[in-house]
């Protein structure tokens, strides 16, 4: 038997990562090896930039893709293959509105490194700096002489409704909020998303949605599992998600559901 796959894609917090930000490295490396015995393409498919995302797999960055940013930017065996970042007008709108209008200090996610706003809270530095330890600290405006593919924000969840009903009716069709459901706003370019991202990864391996499975837990992970044959939500993952796979992952983020989901076709398959 085969693998009805060739394409493994999954978000990582609240979907690969438990709760601690910790993974079964073990059983990852053994579940890893198993699929590239069977020629699949192993993809991380998150909001987070691609330099934490190295950080999780120093081991595999050389083997693996990174779809980073929300399907902004990946890196195919630690080469950049795709890149799409915002107009810079519409960042310098978009922050200029946010401080002034909102009251919302944003991070920006460059191509470099992150950029945080003076006199930020300590709450931020630590949500945010363990997602860019490779930052600094500057007043936003002017921009930074970098390429920015997302804007972040922290947003209690329970705010996250009335600031994206604000975002959406200022920058309608301009650009795209989506809570990331963990306190949090990105703001990305229109039309640039997860799913976009791994059309882009499919077409460059002559592949197509029906080779790919993928895994998610949250609102920005919609377009890849409205785009993916095999799409499976997390069980702790939100309603939204869970009406848009195909499939519920047999465990939470917590035990490891992504890797024994896998493990079961591979059970199967190896027979």
């Amino acid at each position: 038997m085969t693998l009805p796959f060739k394409v493994v894609a999954f978000d990582m917090d609240g979907t690969f990562l438990q709760d601690d930000k910790k993974y079964d490295y073990h059983r990852f490396n053994h579940v890893f090896h198993r699929l590239q015995d069977h020629g699949v393409q192993v993809v991380v498919a998150s909001g987070n930039p691609a330099q934490i995302l190295q950080q999780y797999f120093t081991e595999y960055t050389d083997q693996l893709t990174i779809l980073a940013e929300n399907g902004a930017q990946a890196l195919e065996r630690g080469r950049q293959v795709l890149a799409s970042t915002l107009n810079r007008n519409k960042v310098h709108e978009a922050v200029a509105f946010l401080q002034q209008d909102l009251g919302i200090a944003p991070a920006l996610s460059g191509s470099k490194q992150g950029y945080f706003p003076r006199n930020t809270s300590s709450e931020f530095m630590e949500h945010m700096g363990f997602y860019y330890p490779k930052h600094v600290i500057r007043d936003l405006l002017p921009l930074p002489t970098d390429d920015i593919f997302q804007i972040s924000m922290l947003v209690k969840d329970d705010a996250v409704p009335g600031i994206k009903t604000k975002l959406d009716t200022k920058f309608h069709g301009e650009l795209d909020i989506t809570p990331s459901g963990n306190d949090s706003i990105d703001i990305t370019k229109p039309g640039i998303n997860k799913g976009w991202g791994l059309t882009q990864l499919l077409q460059r391996w002559h592949l197509t949605a029906d080779d790919l499975i993928a895994f998610g837990d949250g609102d920005n992970d919609l377009s890849m599992l409205q785009l993916a044959k095999y799409s499976y939500a997390m069980p702790n993952g939100n309603a939204n998600v869970k009406a848009t796979a195909n499939y519920l992952a047999v465990a939470d983020n917590n035990n490891g559901g992504v890797l024994a989901t896998l493990e079961d076709y591979l059970e199967r398959a190896e027979k």
